[in-house]
């Protein structure tokens, strides 16, 4: 049955505005385009965009800004391509430390509020300020290690930096000593790594122009060398200051410049001995030694830490090697 002209009129405009309203920007389409490019949007500002349910831990933030004065942290080496993937791994690895650095800080701030509640007499100035100081930990960390870890790329391959966060209690030399520890135990279940190498841990970074290392040698060195004291002359019973002398240490400097030709490797090695030397009788031992000072220049800036005589048992701190060492066992074993 056929339909008269003014009829099939209707229902051809009908089917071309369906068209239309489907392919060239119709109510519908257009929402959707809005609502796709506001996803890209937000994409482009943060491409490492969480979409966890709240309260999850968030996903650390890659950076490539570079490296900053006053930086805490960690340089970690990869294989050439490998180095976000072993970033990720390593923020891991580091979550369970500062979660607990979290639990306690915060748990600082319950108690701390609590003696302040239990004072008969507060002032209602201080009892505000210790309202909101018990505010302060909640608003500026976040509900995990996602707001307070850094991931930097760097400019070279296979070397990279994880930034601590401001005022952290976390010690990098004893994270990474953990780690370590932890991986070289015999009863390890297995790699808790693919992809990290080397870790060296760096307790402060400095400039290297306008005197950085001997800024960095009088903040770091009298913490490690002039602290522990001993009677002189065998007089065990003498507590005076006077009578007392830093204890003697053998100690070993090992610097690592990266792209930097204007730092000459054996000028940080005698300014630092010389540093060390000021602060008591240490004396330098490569082999044997008590403590060695790591020294890690990378471009303008220069990074130093103190590490104990087990740096050498755990592989350079190279957690591959620790691994590829219980393979190894294990091989013998069969």
């Amino acid at each position: 049955m056929s339909l008269p002209d003014a009829e099939i009129r209707p229902l051809k405009r009908i089917k071309m505005d369906n068209n239309n309203s489907n392919t060239s920007g119709g109510p519908a389409s257009q929402k959707a385009k809005q609502r796709k490019n506001k996803y890209r949007a937000q994409k482009a500002r943060d491409p490492n965009q969480s979409r966890s349910k709240p309260g999850h831990r968030q996903q650390p933030m890659f950076s490539a800004s570079g490296i900053h004065n006053d930086d805490v942290g960690i340089f970690v080496t990869s294989d050439k391509g490998q180095e976000k993937k072993c970033l990720q791994e390593l923020s891991d690895l580091l979550g369970e430390f500062f979660d607990e650095d979290l639990a306690q800080r915060r748990s600082e701030t319950v108690e701390d509020k609590t003696a302040v509640e239990a004072e008969e007499e507060v002032d209602i100035e201080a009892d505000i300020a210790a309202e909101l100081d018990a505010l302060r930990p909640h608003a500026a960390e976040g509900d995990g290690v996602g707001q307070k870890l850094s991931l930097v790329t760097l400019d070279i391959p296979c070397v990279s930096f994880v930034r601590f966060p401001i005022r952290s209690a976390v010690d990098p030399v004893e994270v990474v000593r953990k780690l370590c520890l932890t991986a070289s135990e015999r009863d390890a279940k297995g790699p808790r790594s693919r992809y990290i190498k080397r870790l060296t841990p760096v307790s402060l970074l400095r400039k290297t122009l306008n005197d950085g290392l001997d800024t960095l040698c009088s903040q770091i060195l009298p913490n490690h060398f002039s602290n522990d004291a001993e009677p002189q002359n065998g007089d065990t019973h003498s507590t005076t200051d006077q009578h007392l002398t830093p204890k003697p240490y053998k100690f070993a400097i090992r610097p690592t410049i990266r792209n930097n030709n204007k730092i000459d490797r054996d000028v940080v090695i005698r300014t630092v001995a010389d540093k060390v030397a000021e602060l008591g009788k240490h004396t330098v031992d490569l082999k044997g030694y008590d403590k060695l000072i790591l020294v890690d220049v990378y471009r303008n800036v220069v990074g130093m830490s103190v590490v104990g005589s087990e740096y050498e048992t755990m592989k350079k701190y190279n957690l591959a090697e620790i691994h590829a060492s219980h393979l190894g066992d294990g091989e013998e074993k069969q």
